[in-house]
């Protein structure tokens, strides 16, 4: 091989590890806006949970899901208006994703409501619900931004198993029916669903 051959194996070479380079921060890049994509897709905007989009996925993944929603969220916005009505609901978006899993799912179902799917059972989810509902309650007091002193704020609950059997909208059904009995037995409260309640270790939770 004379030298001429060899300068330019050696540029060609060059050129390679360089094209590759350029390929390599190209695939970065892509990786990096497809996540931001997703961000967009798949997130609530004012509480940065994520939104429905994502609840099918959440629940092929979850064994059980917890439906919740603040009481009388109406009233803080006709007293307090809305901007505080969005803090609040930033507080317990914050609450709820101090205390979940990272690899379950907090969705913001709409309005006031939200939606936890988790990998774990009725017990770990009546724990976890209890959890939410003493630190939702803790938030009495606080100041936000506008210099507003929060008043006392609740939360009610329901819970259900997922069944395989049932669809995504029939699941959430069985958890939302447990939820209106917990407004119906006064709120501030968590309630599992009837046929879920022989799994439940601490029934005195749900009184």
């Amino acid at each position: 091989m004379n030298f001429n051959s060899f300068k330019k194996i050696l540029m060609l070479s060059s050129e390679n590890t360089k094209l590759q380079e350029k390929i390599r921060l190209l695939e970065e890049e892509n990786e990096f806006l497809k996540n931001q994509i997703d961000e967009q897709i798949n997130k609530d905007h004012l509480t940065g949970l994520y939104n429905r989009n994502l609840a099918h996925k959440a629940h092929d993944e979850s064994q059980t899901v917890i439906m919740c929603d603040i009481d009388d969220f109406k009233k803080f916005n006709d007293i307090y208006g809305h901007n505080t009505g969005d803090e609040i609901l930033k507080e317990i978006a914050f609450i709820l994703k101090t205390i979940i899993k990272e690899d379950d799912y907090v969705i913001r179902w709409g309005g006031e409501e939200f939606i936890i799917f988790i990998k774990d059972d009725i017990n770990e989810a009546v724990e976890l619900a209890e959890e939410v509902r003493n630190a939702v309650k803790s938030l009495e007091g606080r100041v936000i931004d506008d210099g507003t002193v929060l008043p006392t704020v609740t939360m009610s609950f329901g819970i259900s198993s997922l069944t395989n059997d049932n669809s995504l909208k029939q699941n959430v059904e069985i958890a939302d029916k447990s939820l209106y009995e917990s407004k119906h037995k006064g709120k501030d409260t968590v309630t599992v669903a009837e046929s879920n309640t022989k799994d439940v270790k601490v029934l005195k939770k749900l009184i």
